[in-house]
């Protein structure tokens, strides 16, 4: 099972290597981190509120603590916050994403 542990984070780092960009990760608890991430922003709003919600992939690595739900991503001038966390086993982290105010 390591063996496809290792093969899943050779494809996130792929990934995220050749179809990510740049963003600044703030936790909760303080402190920024400049990350990459690839983002899905979607073009429907999402059927609650509050609204506008985004999809974003990242290596947990690329973080200094575990992503927790209020988050933070900044992504150019858009701004989210976390409201879902999804981690695969070869260390790749889906996070759902609200557009903040």
């Amino acid at each position: 099972m390591s063996h496809w542990s290792s093969l899943l984070g050779a494809m996130n780092s792929f990934a995220l290597n050749a179809f990510g960009r740049e963003a600044t990760y703030i936790p909760q608890l303080g402190g920024e981190v400049a990350i990459r991430v690839v983002l899905e922003a979607t073009r429907e709003a999402e059927g609650s509120a509050p609204g506008v919600y985004a999809v974003a992939f990242l290596r947990s690595a690329d973080l200094s603590a575990s992503p927790e739900r209020g988050d933070e991503i900044v992504v150019g001038a858009t701004r989210y916050k976390v409201f879902d966390i999804e981690a695969d086993h070869g260390g790749g982290v889906l996070l759902r994403l609200r557009q903040a105010n």
